[in-house]
């Protein structure tokens, strides 16, 4: 039997960062408790799925209420055979309590993944975050002391920010027992500090990069560095393309047949979806066009894409094919060939969208 790995979209906020473009809106207890027996509706209709990985997202999980996490977290495992290999739940530092986590851990979640963003109040309160630096430290250390695996999320070149600031914000996580950190860009969804783009971003991430090799942690993914193999496994499917099922309002699912990928995305708002009127937006990916999302997705790994793996599922002369045609990013050293892989380059990781519009281009050319 298949294994699936399944993300919950919790899309409550205590308040909207400036710079955050997912979907979520200001927390409503009553819309909270009409949100989770809708998802519990839509769990029905997948009864009896073998999963592997969860992962519950946002917005912020943590901001549910104790009962509606647990008839949510009882549903999963009434409704799905589970061979868990790691259930992972968001967490904002405000909202760490003894009693979440004492829950979470009663039902087999053995990781957290907090927002964190930076350990400096000044530029927490540029963002937006309704937390303190010293909340996130106490939320670090609580998390550690219920021994769950930590995943620390930072935002490295934030605009107007010094660097300095998230170096420091590095050399301070780095100092706890943590195995997982993801540094990202700067995104501008939306237009907070959007008059700043001209950052040193190169120099940023590089620094990111090397300070972490530093401290044991490896890149294996774009913005992902784990320490003794600690790696996401339910992210990792993402990327590697495989079979993973969402639940809730904006969340996107997708399975592989023989012949086509089938992906479909749940639009719409939150009272849309409480009633039952969202959209379920469904489409086809052809087996050929298949072959490009492999690349575009997998090559977000630091260990690439195999290209004997591509060749067996799409044909040699599909991918030797496609290999002449990159030879130019390869002479501009933005790709690699390692291990019988194709690769990013430090370069190319820093231009990832514009390498991937490059193959996507290619491909419909």
């Amino acid at each position: 039997m298949k294994d699936y790995g399944l993300y919950f979209h919790i899309p409550f906020c205590k308040s909207k960062c400036r710079y955050c473009g997912f979907y979520s809106i200001l927390h409503n207890e009553e819309t909270e408790y009409a949100y989770i027996n809708a998802i519990l509706r839509e769990i029905k209709t997948y009864k009896g799925l073998s999963i592997d990985t969860i992962y519950i997202g946002g917005g912020t999980p943590s901001t549910l209420k104790l009962q509606n996490m647990k008839v949510l977290l009882e549903a999963i495992y009434e409704n799905f055979v589970i061979n868990l290999k790691e259930f992972t739940v968001e967490m904002n530092p405000e909202s760490v309590t003894e009693d979440m986590l004492k829950l979470l851990k009663d039902y087999g979640v053995d990781r957290i993944s907090l927002g964190i963003q930076s350990l400096f109040d000044h530029v927490l309160c540029l963002l937006g975050r309704v937390h303190s630096s010293f909340q996130a430290r106490r939320a670090i250390e609580m998390i550690l002391n219920y021994g769950l695996e930590l995943n620390s999320d930072i935002i490295y070149d934030i605009p107007t920010a010094n660097h300095d600031f998230t170096l420091n914000t590095l050399e301070i996580l780095t100092n706890y027992p943590i195995k997982h950190i993801s540094a990202y860009n700067y995104s501008f969804d939306t237009d907070f500090l959007s008059e700043y783009k001209n950052t040193d971003a190169e120099t940023f991430f590089n620094d990111v990069i090397d300070f972490l090799y530093s401290r044991g942690f490896l890149q294996y993914e774009i913005s992902n560095f784990a320490k003794n193999g600690k790696v996401s496994k339910h992210n990792t499917k993402y990327w590697k393309m495989q079979d993973y099922i969402g639940f809730g309002i904006s969340a996107h699912s997708m399975m592989n047949g023989e012949d086509a990928r089938i992906r479909w995305c749940n639009k719409g708002t939150v009272e849309e979806y409480i009633k039952g009127q969202y959209i379920i937006e469904k489409y086809e990916v052809p087996i050929a066009e298949c072959f490009i999302e492999d690349v575009v997705f997998g090559i977000r790994m630091v260990d690439g894409v195999n290209i004997e793996s591509l060749k067996s599922k799409y044909g040699s002369e599909v991918v030797e094919d496609f290999m002449k045609k990159i030879v130019f990013l390869k002479d501009e050293n933005f790709i690699c060939y390692e291990r019988g892989c194709l690769c990013l380059t430090r370069k190319g990781q820093l231009y990832l969208d514009s390498v991937q519009q490059y193959f996507w281009d290619l491909f419909y050319s």
